[in-house]
């Protein structure tokens, strides 16, 4: 089994596009990107380690947990000062809301 962690940009489900990656570490990641209706979205997941895709997964495939709208910006502001949040990464993204 490989060691090593899923990364948020592989994680390519056809019903949410990836943005920006706002918040990655080995645990756990969060993303802006377009939800499948068009819609700009908030999505999370827990990242898996080798053969495990982490969780939400679909078949044992890697997935993304959609957000609530109203949680987006309280968010992406709380991230600005947590570590292995992207600084940029956030800031580009609070401006698209």
């Amino acid at each position: 089994m490989e060691d090593s962690t899923m990364k948020a940009k592989d994680v390519n489900p056809s019903n949410f596009k990836v943005e920006n990656v706002v918040f990655e570490n080995d645990d756990f990641s969060i993303a802006i990107g377009i939800w499948e209706n068009g819609e700009r979205r908030m999505a999370m997941r827990w990242n898996g380690y080798g053969d495990d895709p982490g969780y939400p997964k679909l078949f044992k495939n890697p997935v993304w947990f959609i957000v609530d709208d109203s949680l987006i910006l309280p968010f992406l502001n709380a991230l600005r000062n947590v570590k292995d949040s992207d600084k940029k990464e956030i800031e580009a993204a609070i401006l698209k809301f």
